[in-house]
């Protein structure tokens, strides 16, 4: 019956707002995003953390040799003369030993197991997580665990683990670990820091590992936390599922001068306990001070990534703590004006101060990076470095998910007044006529409601189109760099696009339609093929000319589908000529290029994909593989070259330029 379907869109839309607002405390991350979008909702401004987001992905920043290593990337090599926006990235990647040889462990697991905790099978988590811990643990390292709810319970005192006993006693324990009660997260946390002061050894890595799902009492546990972490016991938080206070124990964890954490799912879990318990647990600097100063003026400066400071060309940041083989990312947008002059120009100057183990201060740089002022209608498209493309990438998701946000939630005012007028109608209809089941829901209507209604549906149809466009963004860049970046950032843009859809009332071949858009217009459509393709070949040459020697192996360019066309031998030609001036490197022969394919059964355009390519360049003794890959759409041509670095198998580079159909490049494709 229609009428009890309008009185109970009410009810949802209450009950929905009750669940929106529960989570404002709530950080948002891949992995948050990812739980939430699966359940059907859009996710609110206040939950999307754009540095979450950035730090989801691991860069694979070089190993240092020191302690700690700085690795400085612009998205591009070069930037126009007339100004454009530009990315920094800044990698600090701490320095990585074997488990086996890390300094001895004090570890206190303080577990949730109120009631909430049996939702999910988040304790099953938890107990499938100790199974990997335990199987790592070391005689000299000392554990212990304590659960709590409404109150907290030591269920296994602080113990040196030396003996296949003690291992087999910690797992039995926590197999019989059940949900029961509330939640006292003051009462838990506590007991915990007692367990590891009962065992307390300068030379060890004392730590507390906080895991709960809930919000609770917590009253003076910041200031507990920084008094621990003054005589050296450091507190780790992790949080599960929906519930949990992610801002009191992001604060927890700073007061505690350790590092903070969301689990969406077991694997996830399993990894903090496992191969990435250094990550939270051992440190390997504190106190890094770091300064960022533009030497060419610049604009609108925003940054994301640690504790920052902005003073005019200047922007400063902080960290308390930098952990074992942990990497951090700090992500800089500026615009660069208008210049005068091209050429070869100092950007910035980047150095950093921190304070080792021993207490020894120590500092990186100062190091300043340099960039290419050239004369050009427009920058390429997208970026080219393959660190910045993931983190710039990332960003714009991020950002797109609060716009995203900003559009969708502005409705739900509209909606409460729909209701509000519909049950208005209503009773008004039940005053005037005896047969109130013959009312149809078309009925309940007037001009406002129509009105309201379409400004609720054009808020929804726009962000469904910002969504499609979002996800178009990280395919592209999916495509360019060839890995299994951005699944589960797509997977949400899937899911709104499905919620989305439902609300707009779209049949399934709509939504397939829309889930099936991957072409990016260009944005730049002024410039000739000519200076887009001077323009990634120039990115291409001021890549490569940042290797001090080596041997560089050129596939050339190729078609997705294989075909050959006057605009492969274009580019091929061009690729040829434009490198021949690299006298550091020494480019092998084609013919042996063509031998090592013959030899493998493959052609050119197998190389597109990332995996032959290695292959191929490896056979050739190659220290570099320069590939490009021509990808005909509707209204477009997207052409990107890799640079990929043979022994470590990354991409260094993924210049792209997206040009506008035409007569003359279509007469280049059919040829």
């Amino acid at each position: 019956m229609k009428i009890r379907f309008v009185l109970c869109a009410l009810v949802l839309l209450i009950a929905s707002t009750v669940s929106w607002s529960s989570g404002q405390e709530e950080g948002g991350s891949s992995g948050r995003g990812k739980y939430l979008a699966a359940q059907g909702l859009i996710i609110p401004r206040e939950e999307v953390r754009v540095n979450s987001y950035i730090a989801s992905i691991d860069y694979n920043y070089p190993f240092p040799e020191e302690t700690v290593g700085v690795h400085l990337y612009t998205g591009h090599r070069q930037m126009v003369a007339g100004g454009q926006e530009e990315i920094l990235q800044i990698g600090i990647q701490a320095g990585k030993v074997p488990f086996q040889d890390l300094p001895p462990m004090n570890l206190a697991f303080v577990i949730d197991h109120s009631g909430s905790m049996a939702g999910q099978d988040k304790l099953e988590w938890v107990k499938q997580a100790f199974e990997v811990f335990i199987r790592q643990v070391r005689d000299i390292d000392f554990v212990s665990l304590v659960i709590f709810d409404n109150r907290a319970e030591v269920v296994f005192p602080s113990t040196r683990m030396n003996t296949a006993e003690k291992r087999t006693r910690f797992k039995r324990t926590v197999d019989e670990i059940m949900p029961a009660g509330g939640t006292n997260l003051v009462v838990g946390l506590k007991l915990g820091y007692e367990q590891v002061m009962s065992n307390y050894r300068k030379e060890y890595t004392n730590r507390v590992l906080f895991l709960t799902d809930g919000m609770g009492t917590s009253g003076g546990i910041l200031e507990m936390a920084d008094s621990y972490r003054q005589i050296g016991i450091n507190v780790s938080t992790i949080g599960v599922g929906r519930g949990f206070d992610h801002k009191l124990m992001r604060e927890l964890a700073k007061s505690g001068g350790g590092s903070s954490r969301f689990i969406a799912d077991a694997e996830e879990m399993e990894k903090i306990f496992g191969s990435e318990l250094d990550r939270m647990v051992v440190p390997t600097a504190r106190d890094l001070k770091m300064e960022l100063e533009f030497l060419l003026p610049v604009q609108d400066i925003e940054t994301w990534g640690y504790n920052h400071r902005i003073d005019g060309q200047k922007v400063t940041f902080s960290q308390a703590t930098l952990h074992h083989g942990d990497y951090e990312t700090i992500v800089v947008r500026f615009v660069l004006p208008p210049q005068k002059s091209v050429g070869e120009i100092p950007l910035f100057r980047f150095q950093m101060h921190y304070e080792d183990l021993d207490g020894k201060n120590c500092r990186w740089g100062p190091q300043e990076i340099y960039t290419n002022v050239v004369e050009a209608e427009s920058q390429l498209a997208g970026y080219s470095n393959s660190r910045v493309l993931r983190a710039g990438t990332m960003l714009f998701f991020a950002e797109g998910l609060t716009r995203i946000a900003d559009v969708y939630f502005a409705g739900r005012g509209e909606l409460v007044k729909i209701n509000e007028l519909r049950n208005q109608l209503f009773e008004e209809a039940k005053a005037h006529t005896e047969e109130i089941e013959s009312i149809t829901y078309e009925e309940l209507t007037s001009p406002e409601v129509v009105a309201l209604e379409g400004q609720f549906n054009q808020r929804v149809r726009t962000a469904m189109d910002m969504t499609v466009e979002t996800r178009k963004v990280l395919l592209n860049a999916k495509i360019r760099l060839d890995v299994d970046a951005f699944d589960d950032e797509i997977q949400i843009l899937n899911n709104y696009i499905k919620t989305l859809g439902g609300e707009l009332e779209l049949g399934d071949e709509q939504i397939d339609l829309a889930m099936v858009q991957t072409e990016l217009y260009p944005a730049y459509g002024a410039q000739t093929l000519d200076q887009q393709l001077q323009l990634l070949f120039q990115e291409v040459v001021l890549e490569l000319q940042q290797v001090s020697s080596g041997k560089l192996a050129v596939s050339g360019f190729s078609q997705k589908d294989g075909q050959e066309s006057a605009l492969i031998a274009l580019l091929n030609e061009k690729a040829v000529s434009d490198l021949t001036g690299l006298e550091q490197l020494r480019i092998l022969e084609r013919s042996k290029l063509e031998a090592v394919l013959a030899e493998q059964e493959l052609a050119l355009s197998d190389l597109v994909d990332t995996e032959n390519a290695i292959q191929i360049g490896r056979l050739m003794a190659a220290d570099l593989l320069l590939t490009g890959t021509v990808i005909e759409m509707t209204r477009s041509v997207i052409i990107f070259s890799r640079i990929i670095d043979v022994a470590s198998g990354e991409i260094e580079s993924a210049a792209q330029v997206i040009i506008p159909k035409n007569a003359d490049l279509e007469r280049l494709l059919s040829t």
